[in-house]
């Protein structure tokens, strides 16, 4: 990968918080997440290609090749001592400033002195020049890293004034060599501001180890930053909200993205909504017949729809949608949280209004009941899978199918969109995974390992991995997507797994009857099969008679569990 080297010409404050800003938004980035207020603020260029720095017109005259041209160790003493000379002869204003240059100049040369095979020249060169720098033992470690990367770059800050020198200086005749390496190491960029000297707010040091020193200071930073990018993952902190069900048996439950809303569906077609931000005094009384680790848990209770009264008094926290006229499967939030979508044995799909908590639209399509369905990342369309042999591809305001996804030999028991919402992957009772293209509405992969129904399906964040799981089999499948190839295959469930959720890229959560949920390290590289029970990174149980009905995503790389009491 492409480093890249500042040499700071100005105000020692204002580069060192760029420089810490620049290492850390990037890791922030890397992790999907960012402090606006900060980044929006720092509007330091950190990096050019060598194409984009060589097609600009700053260094346009007597550009060389660097595959075409040869140095010798002379050549290479006599334009770094006239280089130090002209720097030396500048007034003390632009001195400061271009003093900066020597060090990505020695180092370039000694670099390319080395890839042109002289590499006996190229030690002569560092040894004879190396006093001008390393009077800090640090910046001797710096400068060894340096010459070991090759395509390592530099960044020079001038003001206008040595800016201007500078051109005219490498634009004459007698340094080519010199104007050649800034074309294609080092980059140079305007600072809006004129350092004056004699402003002890902006005073530079003579010497050059303050300055290198915090380059060898950042590096360091963004080597222990890749470090802890390497760590392999930990297991997750599990969130468990249990409900109360009384004698009635839940068949569907799901939490909003943001976690501030759960929903269940019942088998008495019956529908609840807690909003948790409102929960008065949560209860803990369910902890206790759970062996949940590292869990929190809130209790809820649901009332029993024939002694609702509206508006409820008891617990103004959930709310009661009552629409369809058989058991509910299915429930899911839109990316926004404005709406509801649930999906039962009446064949229809449902939007409700989380605002006023009515049945907002009723989508008819299937012929027999809809076992479950999916909302795109981009809020855009939905997918629904039923007992028909079909899927379906909706649109919110459209009461018809948009496509119609026919292949599958036995009922579609589970959908899912894939993160760029071009295609989707489906499971059947037939044993296979089909992969659509939303737009066609064709098949693209037809993917068979499972023994028995594929009950659930999952794609990874990047969409690389798409993750499956049957209920004969009892164990869970990574597909690499592009190939078409299981990559992994995991065993430690009992019983019939009934869903997945992606934590991150390499982590995988899955939940079965058998009460427990199991967290799966999914590396990137080949595991043998004799090594993959070592894959698990977690086991959660719930105790009888407790069942989970529901495992997703939660914030901060959590998973939430919601269980029942039926």
């Amino acid at each position: 990968m492409e480093q890249t080297s500042s040499i700071f010409g100005g105000n020692m404050k204002r580069s060192k918080y760029e420089g810490i800003v620049n290492a850390a938004g990037r890791h922030l980035l890397k992790r999907n997440c960012t402090d606006s207020d900060v980044l929006k603020k720092n509007k330091l260029k950190l990096k050019q290609t060598t194409e984009q720095f060589e097609n600009s017109s700053v260094w346009s005259q007597k550009i060389i090749s660097v595959q075409n041209s040869s140095l010798s160790e002379q050549e290479a003493d006599l334009q770094f001592s006239k280089l130090k000379a002209w720097v030396e002869s500048l007034d003390d204003g632009a001195r400061i400033e271009m003093d900066e240059i020597l060090f990505p100049a020695f180092i370039s040369l000694y670099r390319k002195l080395n890839v042109s095979g002289n590499t006996s020249g190229a030690r002569g060169f560092y040894a004879r020049n190396q006093s001008n720098f390393f009077k800090v033992p640090e910046l001797r470690k710096m400068a060894e890293r340096f010459c070991s990367e090759n395509t390592s770059h530099f960044i020079l800050e001038l003001s206008q004034e040595p800016y201007e020198i500078l051109h005219s200086y490498i634009g004459s005749n007698e340094h080519p060599l010199l104007q050649q390496l800034l074309n294609t190491t080092l980059e140079v960029s305007i600072m809006k501001t004129k350092i004056d000297p004699s402003d002890p707010s902006q005073a530079i040091s003579k010497s050059h180890a303050s300055n290198f020193l915090f380059i060898y200071q950042i590096y360091d930073l963004m080597a222990a930053i890749s470090r802890l990018d390497e760590l392999p993952p930990t297991a997750p902190l599990l969130k468990l909200y249990s409900i109360d069900t009384g004698q009635r048996r839940m068949s569907a439950a799901c939490a909003s993205p943001c976690q501030g809303y759960l929903s269940c569906g019942f088998q008495d077609s019956s529908l609840a909504i807690w909003d948790v931000k409102e929960l008065r005094s949560p209860s803990l009384s369910d902890v206790s017949r759970s062996n949940l680790s590292e869990s929190c848990a809130i209790g809820l209770y649901h009332p029993v729809p024939s002694v609702l009264t509206f508006p409820l008094e008891s617990d103004s926290s959930v709310s009661m949608c009552l629409g369809h006229s058989g058991p509910v499967y299915a429930t899911q939030f839109t990316p926004n949280n404005t709406h509801m979508l649930s999906c039962g044995d009446d064949t229809t799909l449902r939007l409700w209004d989380m605002s006023s908590m009515e049945n907002a639209v009723v989508y008819r399509g299937h012929t027999y009941p809809v076992w479950a369905m999916d909302v795109s990342q981009q809020g855009q369309y939905f997918a629904s899978a039923s007992q028909d042999r079909t899927a379906k591809i909706w649109m919110f305001d459209r009461t018809f199918p948009l496509r119609i996804l026919a292949g599958h030999t036995a009922d579609v028991d589970c959908v899912t969109f894939h993160p760029n919402g071009l295609y989707l992957a489906t499971g059947s009772a037939d044993s296979s995974v089909r992969m659509w293209h939303v737009a066609e509405g064709k098949t693209v992969r037809i993917l068979v390992g499972h023994r028995g129904t594929v009950l659930a399906v999952a794609f990874s964040p990047c969409g690389k991995l798409l993750a499956s799981a049957g209920s004969e089999d009892h164990r869970v499948k990574i597909w690499d997507v592009a190939a078409g190839s299981i990559l992994y295959d995991y065993a430690g469930h009992h019983d019939v797994i009934h869903g997945l959720v992606w934590i991150s890229e390499s982590v995988l959560g899955s939940y079965s009857a058998d009460g427990n949920i199991r967290v799966w390290n999914v590396t990137q590289h080949s595991v043998p099969s004799s090594q993959q029970s070592q894959q698990e990174l977690a086991s959660y149980s719930v105790s009888s008679p407790t069942k989970i009905v529901h495992l997703g995503r939660g914030n901060q790389s959590t998973l939430v569990c919601i269980t029942a009491s039926d």
